[in-house]
């Protein structure tokens, strides 16, 4: 599967994939506009979520929403399995009550923390079930089809809710002391001027041991990790309601054209059509 077609599957409104290979379909840092639900099976891969790092082990069902930023490293040449499940949080919103939040385990809670819930090997063959059902009714086109294809989704988020609930037992990163502060002082300075020179002098350390330690612990760069965290902080604003023009401001983008130019390039979408469909 290509990175490009990979990008098709997720322009629809719900899709899912059971897949074991190497094959990482992005391999730096990267949001997307779906929620996902990735439950891990197999391999030995670490999951980066904003400023954390969790090694999977099987049964390791992970949520994340489309403001958090992450990517997978593959620490072996072996494949990895694991099941994903890609959709638009607009198409759960009308099942949603007010006693039943469809949605709660991927809001309400800081980015990148309480992710991860670990699965008995029932809870896994019972979610493994109901994506089953989900994957053979997508797709198709005879009667009630469709109905189908939300009422699976809608098992499947409430299963997932009621485990998130019930755990208690948080999964710990082992992001090191050095990353942890670099992304830290970026989540909490987007404002600021975010240079390497500038990030290794606030922490004390040399700028080109920061930038390899960062690298090789990582996988990605210091300089893409701020530009996604930037777009994903104008994206927050933009579906709140602000201007294009606060939304670059307010996410520490100092150059308006550098803005628009940076935003569509990871978002394929400008920040005036984003904020006219959120």
């Amino acid at each position: 599967m290509t990175d490009s077609k990979y990008y098709e599957m997720l322009e629809e409104d719900l899709m899912t994939y059971h897949s074991n290979s190497t094959f990482v379909p992005i391999n730096d840092f990267h949001f997307h506009e779906n929620y996902e639900i990735f439950l891990f099976l197999n391999g030995d891969i670490q999951l980066f979520i904003d400023q954390f790092c969790y090694p999977l082990q099987k049964g390791s069902l992970v949520v994340i929403n489309n403001h958090e930023i992450h990517k997978i490293r593959n620490l072996s040449s072996q494949p990895y399995e694991r099941i994903t499940l890609h959709f638009k949080p607009q198409i759960v919103l009308p099942f949603c009550s007010s006693e039943t939040n469809l949605l709660s385990c991927f809001q309400n809670r800081k980015p990148g923390l309480n992710n991860i819930v670990q699965l008995s090997e029932m809870q896994i063959e019972a979610y493994r079930s109901l994506v089953s059902k989900l994957s053979e009714v997508l797709g198709q086109t005879k009667y009630g089809s469709d109905v189908l294809s939300y009422a699976y989704l809608m098992q499947i988020l409430v299963f997932t809710n009621e485990v998130f609930r019930e755990t208690n037992v948080h999964i710990p990163s082992i992001t090191s002391s050095l990353i942890q502060s670099v992304m830290n002082y970026i989540d909490t300075n987007l404002l600021k001027e975010l240079t390497l020179d500038h990030i290794a002098k606030e922490l004390s350390v040399d700028k080109f041991h920061l930038s390899r330690t960062f690298k090789h612990q990582t996988g990605g760069t210091v300089y893409r990790y701020i530009l996604l965290k930037r777009v994903a902080q104008a994206k927050q604003l933009l579906s709140t309601g602000h201007s294009v023009s606060d939304a670059c401001h307010l996410s520490g983008f100092n150059d308006y054209a550098n803005f628009i130019r940076t935003f569509k390039n990871i978002t394929n979408t400008s920040p005036g059509q984003y904020g006219k469909s959120t």
